[in-house]
């Protein structure tokens, strides 16, 4: 059965890494209906309770729960800043969260979630993705793996991966499609 899946790329550049490595990855999914949500395409005031109070809710949050209610699954690609999640990714968050439930978390109850970083150093945002993989599921995210691609200007060239890193994250997708119709 087709499902809907939400890319998400996580990051506010307009040069993203983990934007590049979320198309890769995209690529590699056949039989599923994909849809990219760019975080630059829905901008937030900065969350606070008083800006809540005094504004309500802003529209692009809305636009934002309304599809996450409608896909089936994610990918997300986060970069990582300073051994955690972009602000801008992190104030999406706290505005789509405050949308939900405890029985309708941010992402629904328990769609499945794949988790991707890419960095220009080494470690490709090892770091955040171990963190989101742990507070995730109190969002509603079933974490079913991640992807970390470290030294992203030696692994990508011309847009394309090298082999063993596009094995890699094709072995990766294919995990996460695999999971999707169980």
């Amino acid at each position: 059965m087709m499902k809907k899946i939400l890319t998400v790329s996580a990051s506010n550049s307009k040069n993203s890494i983990n934007r590049t490595l979320l198309e890769l990855a995209s690529s590699k999914i056949k039989g599923h209906a994909v849809t990219m949500l760019d975080i630059r395409d829905y901008p937030m005031p900065f969350f606070s309770l008083d800006t809540e109070e005094n504004d309500g809710h802003p529209e692009t949050a809305k636009q934002v729960r309304a599809l996450f209610a409608e896909h089936d699954a994610f990918i997300i690609s986060c970069p990582e800043h300073n051994g955690a999640m972009p602000a801008e990714f992190k104030n999406v968050i706290d505005w789509v969260s405050r949308l939900g439930d405890l029985q309708n978390p941010m992402f629904g109850a328990n769609k499945p979630v794949l988790l991707l970083s890419t960095s220009p150093g080494p470690r490709g945002g090892v770091t955040n993705i171990q963190t989101l993989t742990q507070i995730m599921p109190f969002w509603g995210a079933d974490i079913k793996g991640s992807f970390s691609l470290g030294s992203f200007y030696d692994c990508v060239v011309d847009g394309k991966l090298n082999d063993e890193k596009d094995q890699e994250l094709t072995n990766v997708i294919a995990g996460f499609v695999n999971t999707l119709s169980i």
